[in-house]
């Protein structure tokens, strides 16, 4: 069965050479953030995630999770595991000293999320929420509320879950029904059916805080009529202890194509007792910050899931022999060559190992970027980082998971017949990561939200803003004048200038023709997402070349990060040019056909 193994070198390389995340030290959060720290949180978190999390991903999956008679029992191992990392200190890391955290940035947890969803996706879904509900709580609810409930969130020993979907209405939240009715305490009694609650029970930790959105009596229609309420599993006595068992419980778990191991809830609240977490009937925009969390998260899931995928098919593919080099015998002494020395194979390879590590390093600079607006001193750059993240939230969820479902197809098709199989593993990462392509809003919908409002909505601002960004680290690598980047560098400068361009042609004509847009808005997200692991692989490999000038004693890992920047720009990165004529192309073709003539 497979194993993981997690990508030490690349994650220290990214974070230390390429970002350079410990010489922020004049921001707060920053201060005590050194190389030293970040290479021994990634160590010690490998650690974990290889040799407590990742054992359990096939028997999870094999046997999964199931409903008892007391609530969902978790797959074998799963709650030792999350109690390891509960007494690790793990979900603290990133929450704010006052509120018992170690008040680390951000992008510390990012690690977190790659290594756990890589190790077992199933599992990584658990702690998930966390981070999101943390900071909805900590900013919005009350002082009670945040007493009772905020200290063992912190500590990881109390979950959380998020409750939005209902059986009727999925990102159409419009159409939620879900009702709270206030009680004479100023508390609320909750009443409705929720689903697709991803470990919306379970028994890794004794209490499940529940973020829960409700219309409350007076509410008007529509999304400006849901309000977000608090409900525990089980309810906190004044001083935070366990109290009295909420009405809540489990009607089903749903059977799915993967993640077998990761609890989906139907849930039921029937007069739950619950707490308003802000102003009435602005439930949503308080929600949207675990969303986002969770977009981003999804990101580093993906890559997380696509390295897993890719280190084993590499295994597979130097261990499997099959016929001889089409240049002749590689390996004689063998019965047959090892398939990666084909190139078909070795196309599949590269790929994925581009795709793999230029989304990792989107991942991480996103993540940076997010913790430097949210510590920058002047409010200007605030701006123009918080702009620039949230343009590229969807970039990172859907066009990575898209990324990752291939990246898990191509490693089964690494292993040919013997990946079709349940034997090898490769199945079920393809099965398990399919799902980020759907939750926390489809990526039809994240291409919707990223081009109607984050491309035409803000005038193209924060998408020139982005763009200034790729062109200025584009000059500075042509000022150096180095050949061994002059390729990539124009590579990348073609891919800017095309989608510059593009974007100029295109924008009066999706102002003018909504379906046009709709049409062109999931190839225009993965131009820009191509476009950015490239910008990545642009300051990877500018990275690189400084570093072999200092003739390093082992210097193969620089050298393969030129050469997969390389094969990214001469391979990959021309399916701009596809995409920009399908973006071009408009909607008349696609809408065509009559409804009723399908």
């Amino acid at each position: 069965m497979p194993a993981y193994h997690p990508p030490i070198d690349d994650m220290k390389f990214v974070l230390n050479d390429v970002l350079a995340v410990g010489r922020h030290t004049l921001f707060p959060g920053f201060e005590n953030l050194d190389e030293d720290l970040l290479s021994s949180t990634v160590d010690a978190f490998g650690e974990l995630a290889a040799k407590e999390v990742g054992p359990l991903n096939e028997e999870g999956d094999r046997v999964g999770a199931a409903l008892g008679p007391d609530g969902v029992v978790s797959a074998p191992g799963f709650a030792d595991a999350y109690r390891t990392f509960v007494e690790g200190g793990w979900p603290a890391l990133t929450c704010r000293a006052e509120d018992g955290g170690d008040g680390m940035p951000g992008i510390l947890y990012t690690i977190v999320e790659e290594m756990l969803a890589g190790a077992n996706l199933s599992f990584a879904m658990a702690p998930l929420t966390s981070p999101g509900a943390y900071e909805v709580i900590s900013r919005h609810a009350s002082d009670e509320i945040k007493s009772r409930y905020l200290p063992k969130i912190v500590t990881g020993e109390w979950a959380t879950a998020m409750s939005l979907t209902e059986p009727q209405c999925g990102s159409a939240l419009s159409l939620l029904r879900t009702r709270a009715e206030p009680n004479d305490d100023g508390s609320f009694r909750l009443t409705g059916t929720k689903m697709f609650n991803s470990w919306g029970d379970h028994d890794l930790t004794e209490n499940i805080v529940h973020l829960v959105l409700a219309r409350l009596p007076d509410a008007p229609p529509g999304v400006k009529g849901i309000s977000l309420f608090l409900v525990p599993k089980y309810l906190a006595a004044p001083d935070g202890a366990l109290g009295e068992r909420n009405s809540f419980s489990v009607g089903s778990l749903e059977k799915k194509l993967g993640l077998h191991a990761s609890p989906t809830c139907v849930t039921n609240f029937d007069g739950a007792t619950g707490f308003l977490v802000g102003a009435p009937h602005r439930g949503l925009s308080s929600m949207f910050i675990i969303m986002n969390h969770m977009r981003l998260a999804t990101g580093a899931c993906a890559v997380g899931v696509s390295e897993a995928a890719y280190r084993n098919a590499l295994a597979y593919t130097r261990e499997r022999l099959a016929g001889r080099s089409v240049t002749g015998a590689k390996y004689p002494e063998l019965a047959g060559d090892p398939i990666i020395v084909h190139p078909d194979v070795r196309r599949m390879l590269m790929t994925m190992r581009a795709l793999v590590e230029g989304g990792r390093a989107l991942c991480f600079w996103t993540s940076l970027n997010l913790d430097l607006a949210q510590a920058h001193p002047d409010p200007l750059e605030e701006r123009a980082l918080d702009a620039v993240v949230s343009l590229l939230t969807p970039v990172v969820k859907a066009f990575l998971s898209d990324k990752a479902t291939d990246c898990a197809d191509t490693a089964l098709q690494c292993y040919g017949g013997h990946g079709y199989i349940r034997d090898n593993g490769a199945e079920q990462y393809l099965r398990d990561v399919r799902m980020l392509r759907i939750g926390e809003g489809t990526n039809g919908i994240q291409a919707m939200d990223f081009v109607a409002r984050k491309v035409v909505g803000d005038g193209g601002h924060a998408l020139g803003l982005y763009f200034d960004i790729i062109r200025d680290t584009l000059d500075l690598i042509d000022a150096q004048g180095r050949d061994d980047l002059t390729g990539i560098a124009g590579a990348v400068r073609r891919a800017l200038d095309l989608t510059v361009r593009l974007t100029e042609e295109e924008m009066p004509r999706w102002k003018a023709v909504p379906e046009d847009m709709a049409a062109a808005a999931c190839d225009y997200l993965h131009l820009v997402g191509h476009l950015s692991l490239g910008f990545m692989w642009a300051k990877m490999a500018d990275t690189a070349s400084k570093a072999l000038q200092d003739s390093p004693a082992d210097p193969t890992f620089l050298w393969n990060k030129l050469r997969t920047a390389r094969f990214y720009c001469s391979y990959l990165l021309p399916e701009t040019e596809a995409l920009a004529a399908r973006i071009r192309a408009g909607a008349s073709d696609i809408m065509a056909i009559p409804d009723n003539d399908f």
